[in-house]
C-alpha cells in the first residue's frame, strides 16, 4: 500500500483505497488515511467521514486513536490497539490493532485487523519502545560512524562480520536509494547487485518499502529475511532504516524468535 501511494500519488492512491470493491478492501481488511491534523482522508465503510476532521474523536474507552495514529506513524510507524466498528459484522464495535507509517511528512496509511491475538509475538516486539529504541540507537550510531569516517570507510566496517557493527544476528546494512546493496556483512555475494524487486514470501518488496521510509526520514518495517543465526532460514524480522545523506541510507533489524526467547 505503501508502495502504491508513492508510484501513484495522493490522488489516485486515495481514490483506490475509498473503493469498496478495490484492490485494498478484503472483508474486514481495508486501506485507512488521514492527515497529521486528523483530517480523514480514505475510509472505505464511511465515506460520509471522508474530509471531516477526526482528532479529537475518541473510541468508547476513551482513547484519542487518532491522535495515537499519527503519533505513532510520525514516530517511525507501529502498533496501536483501540476499539472500532467492523464494516464486516455489521459495525460491530471490536478490539482492533492497526499498524500505521507515513506516506509522507503531509499525511499516513494504515491497516488492521478485528479482534487480535493478545500473544503476538511481533507485536510485542513492534510495540515495545526500549527494542525500537535501541534499533534507531544503533543505526544512529552507524549513521556517526559513516559521517566521521567516510562513506568508503564505514561501508567497509558493516561489512566486517567481526566489526563493531555485527552482533550475532544484529548487524548494519547498507544500499543506495536504487536499491543497490554496499553492505551485507553474511551475504558478501550480493554486495553489488540490485535487490529492488526482492519480496518476501507474503509479498512484502521491502527493500523498495526501506527506500521509501529512508527517504522520509526513517521508519520501522516487518518482514521476513534470512537470519544468520539459524543457518540463514527465512524468520520474522522488524528493521529499522535511516539516510545517511542523499546518496545512500542504513538499516539494521531484530528477529522476533531472538526477543520472544528472551521475554
Amino acid at each position: 500500500m505503501l508502495r502504491y501511494a508513492h508510484v501513484n500519488g495522493q490522488e489516485t492512491a486515495l481514490r483506490e483505497f475509498n473503493n469498496q470493491t478495490g484492490k485494498f478492501v478484503d472483508g474486514e481488511l481495508y486501506i485507512f488515511a488521514y492527515d497529521t491534523n486528523g483530517t480523514t482522508l480514505a475510509l472505505p465503510f464511511q465515506p460520509d467521514i471522508i474530509g471531516t476532521n477526526r482528532w479529537n474523536v475518541t473510541d468508547a474507552n476513551g482513547t484519542l486513536f487518532i491522535q495515537d495514529l499519527i503519533s505513532t506513524a510520525q514516530s517511525g510507524g507501529g502498533f496501536v490497539r483501540y476499539l472500532y466498528a467492523d464494516p464486516a459484522d455489521n459495525f460491530t464495535v471490536k478490539q482492533k490493532l492497526s499498524y500505521v507509517m507515513m506516506v509522507d511528512n503531509d499525511w499516513l496509511i494504515g491497516a488492521g485487523i478485528y479482534n487480535p491475538p493478545e500473544n503476538s509475538s511481533i507485536v510485542s516486539v513492534g510495540t515495545d519502545p526500549k527494542v525500537r529504541d535501541n534499533l534507531k540507537s544503533f543505526v544512529g550510531a552507524a549513521i556517526t560512524y559513516a559521517d566521521k569516517n567516510g562513506k568508503d570507510a564505514a561501508i567497509t566496517e558493516f561489512n566486517n562480520q567481526n566489526g563493531t557493527f555485527v552482533h550475532d544476528s544484529l548487524y548494519v546494512y547498507a544500499f543506495d536509494y536504487n536499491g543497490i546493496t554496499l553492505a551485507l556483512p553474511y551475504q558478501p555475494q550480493l554486495i553489488g547487485t540490485d535487490l529492488s524487486d526482492l519480496q518476501d514470501p507474503y509479498g512484502v518488496n521491502y527493500t523498495k518499502v526501506e527506500i521509501f521510509l529512508a527517504q522520509q526520514g526513517g521508519g520501522f518495517l516487518f518482514y521476513h529475511y534470512y537470519d544468520p543465526a539459524r543457518n540463514m532460514t527465512l524468520e520474522p524480522k522488524m528493521s529499522y532504516v535511516q539516510k545517511v545523506d542523499d546518496t545512500w541510507w542504513l538499516g539494521a533489524g531484530t528477529y522476533i524468535k531472538d526477543l520472544s526467547q528472551t521475554a
